[in-house]
């Protein structure tokens, strides 16, 4: 049996580059999800047009971001779109403008599947007894959509903390960049790679209990 000497030393020597780049991931998470969610939002509402091309136009756009591989995304328009519009981007800026596209997309269709729950009988008798769009909305909508809508949007937000990983192949400086960088000039990839799987859990964990905790209080609600 071959045993394996671990040394966590060249970690340690390295650590201000290790948590400059989670704090990139971070804000790269971050970014996204505030982005991603405004998306989401706008494209579910712009699905839902009574305009049957505008409908069937982010209905498209809707499809194309949630088929296509996050990676290949990424690098498209990293790539392409400077040759084809000479619209150049950073590669922190690629990454949030794919990252947002790719959960804008997934989550209008978590925003349609929770609205779309709501009985019309619900809504309809709420108009007959005179109450206004807003108080609908505010009062009946929201409350018994947020239900449905959070636990698949906190797998969503999840997952999304473990795409920003591809960011890396586009040169962000990010966890796995970093990691990648240091395991070139150490040859340690087992420490390093076992450093950065920790360092993920400390993003995954936290959000993933605070959302875990709005969802109680929807479901109590």
């Amino acid at each position: 049996m071959v045993s394996y000497n671990w040394d966590f030393s060249v970690v340690w020597i390295n650590k201000v580059a290790l948590l400059k780049g989670l704090l990139i991931t971070a804000e790269l998470t971050i970014l996204t999800l505030f982005f991603g969610l405004i998306l989401g939002m706008l494209f579910f509402i712009l699905k839902a047009s009574r305009i049957r091309a505008v409908s069937s136009l982010f209905a498209g756009i809707i499809e194309i971001f949630r088929g296509l591989p996050l990676l290949v995304l990424m690098i498209w328009i990293f790539y392409t779109l400077p040759s084809m519009i000479g619209l150049n981007f950073s590669p922190f800026t690629t990454a949030v403008v794919a990252l947002s596209l790719n959960l804008g997309a997934f989550s209008a269709e978590i925003f349609r599947s929770g609205f779309n729950s709501i009985p019309t009988g619900q809504i309809e008798a709420a108009k007959v007894v005179g109450m206004k769009r807003f108080h609908i909305l505010r009062h009946i909508v929201f409350p018994q959509a947020l239900k449905v809508i959070i636990p698949p949007l906190t797998g969503r937000f999840i997952e999304t903390i473990k795409l920003t990983a591809l960011a890396s192949m586009i040169a962000v400086n990010e966890l796995l960049h970093q990691g990648q960088n240091l395991i070139a000039v150490s040859y340690r990839p087992l420490e390093v790679y076992t450093v950065i799987a920790f360092m993920y859990l400390i993003l995954i964990i936290p959000l993933s209990h605070f959302l875990k905790k709005m969802e109680a209080h929807h479901v109590r609600g």
